[in-house]
């Protein structure tokens, strides 16, 4: 497709270019009948588009709830493309906070998946690994980490450890190691007030986990791309969060290791103390028993 795909490099359009063309190709075609196809499908890109560059999440709604509901009306609730639509609008519900809105569209998009393209097809994946953010959002880890890692694992083996949406799975999941790690959903903004207690060996595995999605994209999608930046901030805060880590328990084992020395000092000190002290004891007694002998004779 012209509108989404560099016919030269065979690269999708990114930032201003994609939003542009999103924009002119949704003018054309939102004079046609609303069950037209490229209608729905012009509905669908500047959706996308508005929402990945710009982060209009209210200006992308209305253009998702369309295309779900025609596509419902005029495909059926089983569709590929109709699955694909709900699954798009529940992740944007989640990146707005409407939780309550998002769970069932994902959870019927993903059952709905399953049965009919199978459960590793690549749209199925993208719905399992939304479902696992959805979770990690709502801090409920102990559901997202098995979806997040099979999300992965299955996305390494039918699409490769190269692909876009692998190295997706990869950050997603060095994210959520991040959020464990606290103990709590800690966006990077609000990292520095977080008074809890943070897990150092959390913090490791979302280091590599982030730093490995970073390589990843630089390495495929190029240094300038969106997702490689927001892997560089994501790894960089990581980085510096393990590093503060390590360097307050290494204080805290210096720490630790002066009070052992000190105590061990002093209780060597009072030892000292209690053996020149039985010394003088004994010779006094023994000065004591010479006298009475002496006196006896």
């Amino acid at each position: 497709d012209t509108w989404d795909t560099c016919p030269t490099c065979l690269q999708d359009f990114t930032g201003n270019v994609r939003l542009g063309l999103a924009r002119a190709r949704w003018n054309i075609a939102k004079k046609r009948s609303w069950r037209d196809g490229e209608r729905l499908n012009a509905a669908d890109r500047l959706a996308q588009a508005l929402q990945v560059c710009l982060g209009d999440h209210d200006g992308a709604l209305p253009l998702f709830e369309e295309v779900l509901r025609v596509s419902r009306k005029v495909d059926g609730d089983d569709d590929v493309n109709t699955l694909i639509s709900m699954s798009n609008l529940a992740a944007l519900h989640q990146k707005m906070g409407n939780h309550h809105l998002a769970l069932p569209l994902f959870e019927e998009a993903l059952e709905a998946q399953r049965r009919t393209i199978g459960a590793t097809a690549p749209d199925t994946l993208l719905t399992l690994n939304n479902l696992a953010m959805h979770h990690l959002r709502t801090e409920r880890f102990s559901i997202s980490l098995p979806l997040a890692e099979k999300a992965l694992k299955y996305r390494r083996k039918t699409l490769g450890r190269n692909h876009a949406d692998t190295l997706e799975s990869i950050h997603n999941l060095g994210l959520l190691q991040w959020h464990m790690a606290h103990g709590e959903y800690v966006s990077f903004t609000n990292a520095k007030d977080h008074e809890g207690e943070c897990n150092v060996s959390g913090m490791e595995r979302a280091s590599v986990l982030l730093g490995e999605s970073l390589e990843g994209r630089r390495r495929v999608l190029g240094e300038d791309h969106p997702l490689t930046k927001e892997s560089v901030r994501a790894s960089r805060h990581a980085d510096e969060k393990l590093k503060e880590l390590r360097a307050v328990n290494e204080k805290k084992r210096n720490h630790d290791d002066k009070t052992k020395e000190t105590s061990a000092a002093s209780s060597k000190s009072i030892a000292n103390k209690k053996k020149k002290k039985r010394k003088r004891a004994d010779g006094g007694k023994g000065d004591s028993q010479k006298q009475k002998v002496e006196k006896q004779t």
